[in-house]
């Protein structure tokens, strides 16, 4: 297991949650915080807990227009998340990115991975394939 380093490590501070549209509440309602339109409590961001419903998607079904369109084999499956939830996914891949691209995975990794194609590594494996017969 590799060891996380400082930026994984992050925990983000009140000033920083602040720029979000999230804003602390002051006065006599400083008990009782109301939460934003998408209706999460701002004490989830307090205690850094995911919630429930950042995991949850509901699944829509949408016929693809070909085919006989009462087969299940002509619709598509979308996941369709919480708006908050895909903000959370986002940051968190950043995060993992940037921390990747630093060393993290061999040169020959092209998959998966910014600014690589696999059809980059097919072309070198093919050169190195036609070096070989020539031998």
């Amino acid at each position: 297991m590799l060891p996380l380093t400082d930026s994984l490590k992050w925990t983000p501070t009140m000033t920083w949650i602040c720029r979000l549209p999230y804003q602390k509440p002051s006065g006599p309602c400083n008990r009782f915080p109301v939460p934003g339109s998408n209706a999460i409590p701002p004490e989830v961001y307090k205690h850094g807990q995911v919630p429930e419903d950042f995991k949850d998607a509901t699944i829509v079904h949408i016929y693809k227009w070909k085919g006989n369109g009462q087969l299940c084999d002509n619709h598509r499956g979308i996941s369709v998340l919480n708006i908050a939830g895909k903000i959370f996914a986002h940051l968190l891949l950043n995060r993992l990115n940037r921390r990747l691209e630093q060393g993290l995975l061999p040169e020959n990794q092209y998959g998966f991975r910014q600014h690589c194609v696999t059809t980059d590594m097919i072309f070198s494996t093919r050169q190195l394939q036609e070096k070989c017969n020539e031998m």
